[in-house]
């Protein structure tokens, strides 16, 4: 039976690709706009002073949307990759490419009783790293992460 803590670390695992997919589709909303605004007379079309393009494509790092995303990217995928390689693997098969615990043991050739060792090992690692970014986290998920 999955405790609270093995479902909160779950959650954000599964959430990874979607969270990753996000922060690059907002930084590329704002490279667009960086690069977009006034770049033929260098002013931007908000009617506000002229702003060199190169500093607007700076200042998208400050974007606090993007920053929170960085966190919430950063907070769930160092702590995945300080984990042994046999937990990342057995991590990444079962909840990025939905494998189940026996196929999981066939392809790396371990008893399904070690993968869901490997399992309960490497949720019960990621849970005190994952809390600094749980509040993030239900952000993303509720979108008030703005």
């Amino acid at each position: 039976m999955a405790t609270y803590r093995h479902r909160m670390v779950e959650g954000a695992i599964k959430d990874f690709p979607a969270i990753k997919k996000d922060h690059d589709g907002y930084k590329l909303m704002l490279d667009a706009q960086a690069m977009s605004c006034g770049c033929l007379w260098d002013e931007p079309v908000d009617g506000s002073g002229a702003v060199a393009a190169g500093d607007r494509y700076l200042e998208r790092y400050n974007d606090p949307v993007m920053r929170k995303l960085k966190s919430l990217m950063s907070g769930i995928y160092e702590p995945y990759c300080e984990l042994e390689e046999k937990e990342r693997r057995v991590l990444a098969l079962r909840y990025w490419r939905n494998m189940e615990v026996s196929d999981i043991a066939r392809e790396l050739g371990f008893t399904e009783r070690h993968v869901y060792r490997l399992l309960n090992s490497a949720l019960y690692r990621l849970y005190r790293p994952l809390l600094s970014v749980q509040s993030l986290l239900e952000d993303w998920r509720t979108g008030r992460l703005k």
